[in-house]
């Protein structure tokens, strides 16, 4: 203490250009993380489907089958999205109505009558959470999630307002299926935060480019806000089944956590093209060193792991060091590689030089 007093009293610049430069080292980078509460060693990693069809729009399958495929593979959470039409609550399938496009179908031989014939499933005796929802056609198809607003429209802002009012989420699906720049969907994120999510994996690769279009808009959002990353079976008949889903990581399996995990990012996008049987790498943790500008994964079954920062490659390996990184954006991603061609995708960790 003694010391102390000695040096506030008689060297008071020395202190305090001591005080800033070691406060200048410690905060040399500033990295936001969706994973800052995520606890590695309790909360548990639970797969979803947020992008499904059954013959109550244009799907082959009704919907207790499309349930029942999905249980059985080990899914935690699924989302049925039916073309303008709220397939929901599960517990109440028998009471819905098929598509007129389905009927058809069934009249001239093209379906069974078991494809219109709609049984009940609970989804708290599967263990499974049902997100209410569906796809609402608009110019840009729009997976419109924890909500009942189901009415197609001819523009977008109409049905994004429609699904806000209802506290509902929105992500953008397969937007390589339209001529939209990244500028057009950056400025209606910055305009509606509900918009939390874009497809960047559907039906396996439809849209190789979806990628480079996540990368474009999160470099014209800057540090605004992020957008999240999801992969999605888009499932309408039985061989689209398990090449595409999400990781969400969650303290447990609730409504209320769901939803939160989707909104803020908890999560981890999959594609792999031999389908749901194939070995993913699992993610184990994620630790910050803000002061070094070093972010590192412990992950386990991987080939290889690239970090992408505005749409290039920056670095490789399980640890980026920032320092040592050319051409930086906003942001750095992860994407970890393995057998035969499977991708896991981190999402966005926005990045700050002070």
């Amino acid at each position: 203490m003694k010391t102390k007093y000695f040096l506030e009293k008689s060297f008071p610049f020395f202190l305090v250009t001591l005080l800033v430069t070691v406060s200048a080292c410690n905060d040399q980078w500033k990295i936001e993380s969706p994973y800052d509460q995520v606890n590695w060693e309790k909360d548990l990693q639970y797969k979803a489907n947020l992008h499904t069809h059954t013959t109550r729009s244009d799907g082959h399958l009704p919907p207790q089958y499309v349930v029942d495929w999905y249980h059985q593979h080990g899914y935690g959470i699924l989302a049925i999205t039916d073309h303008n039409k709220v397939t929901y609550p599960w517990t109440d399938f028998s009471s819905l109505d098929s598509s007129t496009k389905s009927e058809a179908k069934v009249a001239t031989g093209e379906f069974s009558p078991e494809a219109v014939t709609y049984k009940n499933r609970n989804p708290e005796e599967l263990g499974m959470i049902a997100i209410q929802g569906n796809e609402v056609s608009s110019p840009q198809h729009i997976g419109s999630l924890f909500n009942d607003f189901g009415i197609r429209t001819s523009q977008e802002d109409s049905a994004i307002v429609g699904i806000g009012e209802k506290d509902g989420l929105i992500i953008f699906n397969h937007p390589g299926r339209y001529n939209h720049e990244a500028h057009w969907y950056a400025n209606l994120c910055e305009k509606y935060e509900h918009i939390i999510g874009l497809e960047v994996y559907n039906n396996g690769d439809r849209y190789p480019g979806d990628r480079q279009l996540w990368d474009s808009i999160l470099v014209d959002l800057s540090s605004v806000r992020p957008l999240w990353a999801y992969s999605n079976d888009d499932m309408h008949q039985e061989r689209s089944f398990g090449r595409n889903w999400n990781i969400i990581v969650l303290p447990e399996l609730t409504q209320s956590w769901v939803r939160q995990g989707i909104k803020e990012g908890r999560s981890f996008y999959v594609y792999s093209p031999s389908g749901i049987n194939a070995k993913v790498p699992t993610i184990r943790s994620v630790q910050l060193n803000q002061r070094k500008g070093e972010i590192e994964i412990s992950v386990a079954g991987q080939d290889s792991i690239h970090w992408i920062s505005g749409g290039k490659i920056v670095a490789k390996g399980k640890q980026i060091e920032l320092n040592e990184c050319q051409e930086l954006s906003s942001y750095v991603r992860a994407e970890i590689f393995a057998s035969p061609g499977i991708v896991l995708g981190m999402q966005p960790f926005f990045i700050e030089k002070n």
